[in-house]
C-alpha cells in the first residue's frame, strides 16, 4: 500500500475520532466541561441538604422536628443551660400579654450583661430601632421601612421586659423573629439594654440562680 494511502486512512480515522469526541462532548449546560473523567469524584451522587429529592413531599433532605416534640433530655437546669424547658408562651396576642404579665428576666442586672446586650443590639437591632432606640435606624432613614418603629423612651417606655423578650423571640409587627440568631441568654441581655434605652435601667431583676427564677417559666426556645 502506498504511503499516501496510509496517510489518507490515518487522517480519516483521526477526523472520525475527533468528530465522535466533539459530538459526545456537546452539552446543553454551558458550564459543563463536556467529557468528564470520573465525575463522581467531584459531583456527589448523594442528595444535598435542601436539595430536590424523590423521598419527601416537601423536597427537603434536612427534616424539621415533629411539631410539639422536644429533644430528649430537654429539661430545666438554669438560664445558662442549653437544656432548658421550651419557651412556654405561644406566638399569639394572649401569649404576648401573658408573657408581659408573668415573664421576668432571670439574669442579675450587671454592667457586663448590659454591655453584652448593647453589643448584640448593635448587631441585630440598630438598623431599625436606631442607636438610641428612637426608631431612626439606617433602613428607616433610607426609606426602606414603611414607618419608623416607636421610640423606646416614648410609646414603648412602659413596655415590660416580658413583652420585650417575647417580641425578640417571635417578632412583632414588621420585626422578624430573632430566636434563631440570639439564644435565650442573649435575648435577655438585649432586653436589659432595651430597658436602658427606655430609661428603665433600674428595674429590678430576679437573681439568676434563685428558686423563684427556676420556678418561673422563663426558659426560651
Amino acid at each position: 500500500m502506498k504511503i499516501s494511502n496510509l496517510k489518507a486512512i490515518s487522517l480519516g480515522l483521526f477526523g472520525f475520532a475527533a468528530l465522535a469526541v466533539g459530538l459526545s462532548s456537546c452539552k446543553n449546560d454551558p458550564l459543563s466541561p463536556g467529557v468528564e473523567y470520573m465525575p463522581d469524584m467531584y459531583r456527589s451522587p448523594s442528595y444535598e441538604t435542601y436539595s430536590v429529592n424523590p423521598f419527601y413531599a416537601d423536597s427537603m433532605s434536612n427534616r424539621l422536628a415533629v411539631p410539639g416534640t422536644v429533644t430528649r433530655g430537654y429539661k430545666w437546669d438554669n438560664v445558662f443551660s442549653p437544656n432548658a424547658i421550651p419557651y412556654p408562651y405561644e406566638n399569639t396576642i394572649e401569649g404576648y400579654e401573658k408573657a408581659g404579665a408573668e415573664l421576668k428576666n432571670p439574669l442579675q442586672r450587671t454592667p457586663q450583661f448590659i454591655e453584652e446586650g448593647k453589643i448584640a443590639y448593635e448587631k441585630f437591632c440598630v438598623h431599625c430601632h436606631g442607636a438610641t432606640g428612637m426608631g431612626d435606624g439606617t433602613i428607616v432613614a433610607n426609606g426602606k421601612f414603611p414607618g419608623p418603629p416607636p421610640a423606646y423612651n416614648g410609646p414603648l417606655k412602659g413596655l415590660p421586659e416580658g413583652k420585650i423578650f417575647h417580641s425578640i423571640t417571635y417578632g412583632k409587627g414588621l420585626m422578624g423573629a430573632h430566636a434563631s440568631q440570639l439564644d435565650k441568654v442573649d435575648r435577655w441581655k438585649v432586653t436589659m439594654y432595651v430597658q436602658e434605652l427606655q430609661g428603665n435601667g433600674g428595674a429590678a431583676a430576679a437573681p439568676a440562680d434563685s428558686t423563684a427564677a427556676k420556678q418561673d417559666t422563663v426558659a426560651s426556645k
